[in-house]
C-alpha cells in the first residue's frame, strides 16, 4: 500500500527559522554568518537523507539562511555601532571625572540644598577627615560662626546659578578650623558644586607679615594720633580703618565708634556738629561715591558740653597707590586761631583806615589852619623890618629876625610833616622808571646847588620799578643831604648802584656817597628818625625830616635802607628798589 507523505523540506525550513533568528539577534556579522552556515549544512545534511530528489530546496535552503544572516549580523552591528557612539561621551566623562575630581588640589564638593555633601574628593577628606565617610553634613564641616552665612550663600547658589569668592572657615574632623575662600556653580535644581581654596598658608604669610609691620604700624598709629588736626582712614570697601584721637576731641564723641564702620555711616554719626551739617553730608557724600578730591572746606562746629566751638578746614584724597587704591584720607585740620587772627587783622587794618582818614583831615588843618598864621607873622615881620627897622635899636631888629626865621622854619617843618604822612603808594600803580634819565632831570633841577660840587653819576644805572615821583625825591633828598652835611672846600657826590649780598635778582641796590662830615657809629640807626638833627641848628640848615622821608619811601617800595659812614670821611647811603623786568621802550 502505498502512503502519502508531506514534503519535509518546508517543515525544516519553519523548523530552524525560529531558533536561527533568536539565535542571532545579539551576534555581529561574523557570529550570524557561522550561524548561518551551521544552520544550512545540517539543513542539507536531513534533507540528501530523507528527500535527495528535491535539488531545488538544496540551493534554496543555504542561500536564504546564509543571506538572512548577513542581513541580521550587518543590521546587528549598525545598532551597536549608534549604541556606542551615544555610549562614548558618557564613558569619557566618567573617565575625566575619576581623572580630575579626584585629584583636584583644592577640596571638591557635590551638595544639596541643605548643604549636605553627597559626595567629596581627595582633597577634602585629607583637610577635613572623616576619610570613611562619603557624605558630610553642613554641621561637620561648616565653622559654627559661619553657619548662617554658608546658609545664605547656599540660597544664592541655586538663585543665581554661582557664588564667587566667599571667604569662611571648614572645621577639621579634630575640631581645627582653617579658612578657605569658596566658588560654586549649580549643576542641576538639586546639586550643587563647591571648589574651596585653603587658605591656610596664605593667613600665615599675612600673620607673619602683620607681625614684621606691627612695631612700624603702631609707631604709625602713635603718630597720627599725636597730630593737631584730625585724620580718618578708609579702605577699598568704604570701611573706616582708623580715627585719631583728635577727631574725637573735634567732635566729642567716641572714635571706636567710627571704626569698622562704613564711610557714609560714620559720617552721620558727627556731620550734625556743623552748621549746615545737610550740605556739608551731601558733598561729601558724592565726593565718597565719585572718588572726587576735597581741597577745601571750611566747617564750623558748634559747642556743646562735650565739644569746643571750632573751625575746622576739610580736605579728602583719594589714594592711588596700587597697595590702597579705593581707599581715602579725610582731614579735619583746627584753622580756630588762624581765623580769629583774620578777624584781628581785618579789625586793625579797618582801625589803620579810620587813623589814615584822621591823619588826611588833619593834614588838611594843618596845611590850611597851621600854616596861614605862620605865613601872616612871617609876613608882618617882614614888613616891620622894612618899614620900622630904622626906628628899632639893634636889639628889636634882632627879635624880628628871629621871629622871621622861626617862622620861615615852622613853616618847613609843616611841609615835611605833611610830605611825610602823605607817602603812601599803591604797588598796583607803579611803573617803569628810567634812572639815568632821571638823573639827568634831577641835576637840571638843582643846577644852582650843585655850583661848585663835583657829582657824579655811572652811566650804566638799571631801570627800576616804582613811582617815578617818589623815587626822585628820594634820589634828590640824598643828593641834597650829601651837599649840605659837607664841610670840605669840594664836595664830592658819587651816585651808582652794585650787587651785593644784601641784594637779589628782584631788585637793585643804589648808593649815594657824599665827603662830608660823616655820622658817628652810634647815631647811624638814629638818623632816619623823625625831625633827628645831630647838629646845631644854626650850623646846618634845615628840620631833619629828609632822611626820614627817604626811608618811609624806600619801604613803601619793598625796600631797605642804611648808611655806612666814617667821620671826617663821609658817608655812603644804600638802599633797595625792585627791579624792572619788562622792557619799555618809551621808559
Amino acid at each position: 500500500m502505498q502512503q502519502t507523505s508531506i514534503p519535509l523540506t518546508p517543515v525544516l525550513f519553519v523548523a530552524f527559522a525560529f531558533p536561527f533568528l533568536f539565535g542571532t539577534r545579539a551576534l555581529r556579522l561574523r557570529g550570524t554568518l557561522l550561524v548561518a552556515a551551521g544552520v544550512s549544512i545540517t539543513g542539507l545534511a536531513l534533507l540528501l537523507f530523507y528527500e535527495r530528489q528535491a535539488i531545488l530546496w538544496m540551493v534554496v535552503f543555504p542561500a536564504s539562511y546564509m543571506s538572512a544572516g548577513g542581513l541580521i549580523g550587518w543590521l546587528n552591528e549598525r545598532r551597536q555601532a549608534k549604541r556606542a557612539m551615544w555610549q562614548q561621551p558618557r564613558s569619557l566623562k566618567d573617565r575625566n571625572d575619576e581623572e580630575v575630581f579626584e585629584p583636584a588640589l583644592n577640596i571638591l564638593h557635590f551638595i544639596d540644598r541643605e548643604g549636605t555633601v553627597v559626595r567629596r574628593n581627595e582633597a577634602s577628606r585629607t583637610a577635613i577627615g572623616h576619610p570613611t565617610r562619603r557624605s558630610l553634613q553642613l554641621s561637620e564641616y561648616v565653622h559654627p560662626s559661619e553657619t548662617a552665612k554658608i546658609k545664605m550663600e547656599l540660597i544664592r547658589l541655586f538663585d543665581r546659578g554661582e557664588i564667587r569668592s566667599v571667604e569662611t572657615r571648614f572645621v577639621s574632623e579634630d575640631r581645627k578650623s582653617f579658612p578657605v575662600e569658596i566658588r560654586g556653580s549649580r549643576v542641576n535644581e538639586r546639586l550643587a558644586l563647591i571648589e574651596a581654596r585653603d587658605r591656610s598658608t596664605e593667613a600665615e604669610l599675612q600673620r607673619q607679615i602683620m607681625e614684621t609691620e606691627a612695631p612700624h604700624r603702631r609707631l604709625i598709629e602713635d603718630s597720627i594720633d599725636t597730630l593737631d588736626s584730625g585724620i580718618i582712614l578708609t579702605d577699598r570697601k568704604r570701611e573706616v580703618i582708623w580715627a585719631n584721637a583728635t577727631i574725637g576731641k573735634f567732635f566729642g564723641i567716641d572714635r571706636d565708634r567710627l571704626i569698622g564702620v562704613d564711610a557714609k555711616r560714620a559720617l552721620s554719626r558727627y556731620v550734625g556738629a556743623f552748621d549746615d551739617a545737610q550740605t556739608l553730608s551731601k558733598v561729601m557724600e558724592e565726593a565718597i561715591d565719585r572718588g572726587e578730591r576735597i581741597d577745601s572746606i571750611v566747617c564750623h562746629v558748634r559747642p556743646t558740653l562735650s565739644r569746643a566751638e571750632r573751625i575746622l578746614e576739610y580736605r579728602s584724597i583719594p589714594i592711588e597707590t596700587d597697595r590702597y587704591k579705593g581707599g581715602r584720607i579725610d582731614h579735619y585740620i583746627d584753622i580756630t586761631e588762624l581765623k580769629q587772627l583774620e578777624e584781628t587783622l581785618r579789625e586793625k587794618t579797618r582801625n589803620l583806615e579810620r587813623s589814615n582818614e584822621k591823619l588826611e583831615e588833619f593834614s588838611h588843618v594843618v596845611s590850611h589852619d597851621l600854616k596861614e598864621p605862620l605865613r601872616t607873622v612871617e609876613t608882618f615881620s617882614g614888613f616891620l623890618l622894612e618899614d620900622y627897622g630904622d626906628k628899632l635899636d639893634a636889639e628889636g631888629v634882632d627879635y624880628l629876625n628871629t621871629l622871621k626865621r622861626t617862622s620861615a622854619r615852622m613853616r618847613q617843618l609843616i611841609n615835611d610833616l605833611l610830605s611825610l604822612a602823605s607817602i603812601h603808594m599803591d604797588t598796583k600803580s607803579f611803573e617803569r622808571v628810567n634812572t639815568q634819565r632821571m638823573l639827568e632831570e634831577i641835576k637840571e633841577d638843582l643846577e644852582i646847588r650843585l655850583r661848585g660840587v663835583n657829582l657824579q653819576v655811572e652811566g650804566d644805572l638799571p631801570p627800576v620799578k616804582g613811582s617815578r615821583v617818589r623815587i626822585g625825591e628820594l634820589f634828590s633828598n640824598l643828593i641834597v643831604n650829601g651837599i649840605k652835611y659837607n664841610d670840605k672846600a669840594l664836595p664830592m657826590i658819587h651816585v651808582g648802584w652794585q650787587k651785593d649780598a644784601r641784594s637779589n635778582n628782584n631788585s637793585v641796590t643804589f648808593f649815594v656817597e657824599d665827603n662830608g662830615i660823616g655820622i658817628e657809629d652810634r647815631y647811624q640807626e638814629r638818623v632816619f628818625g623823625i625831625f633827628e638833627k645831630l647838629n646845631p641848628r644854626e650850623d646846618y640848615e634845615g628840620t631833619g625830616a629828609g632822611l626820614a622821608i627817604c626811608k618811609r619811601i624806600v619801604e613803601e617800595h619793598g625796600g631797605t635802607i642804611w648808611v655806612e659812614s666814617e667821620v671826617g670821611k663821609g658817608s655812603t647811603f644804600y638802599f633797595t628798589i625792585p627791579r624792572a623786568r619788562e622792557v619799555d621802550p618809551h621808559a
